[in-house]
């Protein structure tokens, strides 16, 4: 399955040029410096199997963790402009390597992967770096620069069961991805590893762009719980939740029968992912049995929407059809990464708030909650989603 798609809509170019007007440094660069990497590394995707390979860090030592933590940011109920500030005071420290590659850079950037908190690194560049707007289903990055010298300033202390799965040279990724999952290790965590090139069976390691390794980790991970959820007891009830984050609003449905599930996206115009006059309208399903090909229409957010479900059915112990309808807003006028979808979605199962959960007695109340939510907009919803049973689907669809 490849991953390297984006959703359509706003093109890469554009989302980047609006990114710009609000992301800009508050401090000169500077050519050489010491920082301290939060731990982040990031792997481009432009001219692939070359791609440009990174270490994430501010121009200045201390605290760090701050600048990569989805999961805080949401807590914390970050805006985009506070994200956007936090983002921008991070240089990417790269080097051009082709996929199979491997240097003494590559090996700093794998214990930084592997790290369980920052790590201090001198870092000399070739000049001045130089913005260099990156985001979309990755979180954005500001500017960057080629490496002349890098030095990691200690040995750092790494997650010890990565580290196990680095050196078992025999265990392939996906397998490594879905048990160190199991065993606790942090998604955000084996995303990076994965990127870096660091899991699989020795011959088939390679370094895998970032945006390719977010949606193929979310994947991983849930086709283990798919699996584990289609052994449960179906749900005895309809149940609604909704949940909302920087401008984008989730309505999920939870439905008694055994394991569908769709995402359906309203990307209003005006939104990030939305210069069009008319609301762009994507939608993708997976019956029982699991999809075999790439979710085209919405690309990463599928895969980071149906993890976030899948875990809190998973944790039930029960299965049901899953709808998810997102609305994306101009609030969301800069793209953020999918982790957006993902922390939403997880979090309007924990603790929400009063209102935005409840049971629904027949299956037409789902039509009802939708219409009157989306109004002119719920015919079309209709016809695009299979679970609202608008849409017959061939093999090809999946």
């Amino acid at each position: 399955m490849a991953y390297g798609k984006l959703a359509k809509g706003m093109s890469a170019a554009e989302a980047r040029k609006r990114l710009e007007e609000v992301m800009m440094p508050s401090q000169r660069r500077k050519k050489d410096f010491h920082g301290t990497s939060p731990p982040s590394v990031f792997i481009g995707s432009s001219n692939y199997p070359k791609v440009n390979t990174g270490v994430l860090s501010p121009q200045h030592p201390g605290s760090s963790e701050l600048l990569d933590s989805p999961d805080e940011w949401y807590r914390e109920g970050y805006d985009i402009r506070k994200i956007a500030q936090l983002r921008t005071s991070l240089v990417n420290s790269k080097r051009k390597l082709k996929v199979e590659d491997s240097d003494r850079f590559l090996d700093n950037t794998r214990e930084i992967a592997m790290a369980r908190k920052p790590v201090e690194v001198e870092v000399s560049l070739d000049k001045q770096p130089q913005s260099s707007i990156s985001g979309g289903r990755v979180k954005p990055v500001s500017a960057s620069g080629d490496i002349e010298k890098f030095i990691l300033g200690e040995n750092p202390s790494v997650e010890r069961k990565l580290e196990d799965a680095f050196y078992d040279t025999d265990w392939k990724a996906e397998s490594a991805v879905r048990e160190l999952y199991t065993k606790g290790v942090d998604n955000y965590k084996l995303q990076q590893a994965l990127s870096a090139g660091m899991l699989g069976e020795v011959e088939n390691r390679k370094l895998v762009p970032t945006r390719w390794s977010i949606t193929a980790s979310d994947d991983m991970i849930s086709q283990r719980l798919r699996e584990r959820v289609k052994d449960c007891q179906e749900l005895g009830q309809i149940e609604y939740y909704k949940n909302s984050y920087v401008g984008n609003y989730f309505h999920i449905f939870l439905i008694p029968g055994k394991w569908e599930y769709e995402l359906v996206e309203l990307k209003r115009p005006g939104s990030t992912w939305n210069a069009a006059s008319d609301t762009y309208i994507p939608a993708n399903y997976e019956p029982y049995s699991g999809r075999t090909g790439y979710a085209e229409e919405t690309a990463g957010a599928y895969y980071a929407a149906r993890l976030g479900a899948l875990e809190h059915l998973a944790s039930r112990g029960r299965q049901a059809k899953v709808l998810i309808v997102r609305d994306v807003t101009p609030e969301y006028w800069a793209p953020l990464g999918v982790w957006v979808i993902r922390e939403t979605v997880r979090n309007a199962f924990d603790n929400p708030e009063p209102g935005n959960s409840t049971e629904l007695d027949e299956f037409r109340d789902v039509h009802w909650k939708l219409g009157r939510e989306f109004r002119l907009l719920y015919s079309r919803i209709k016809n695009k989603s299979r679970l609202l049973g608008g849409r017959q689907f061939t093999l090809s669809d999946f």
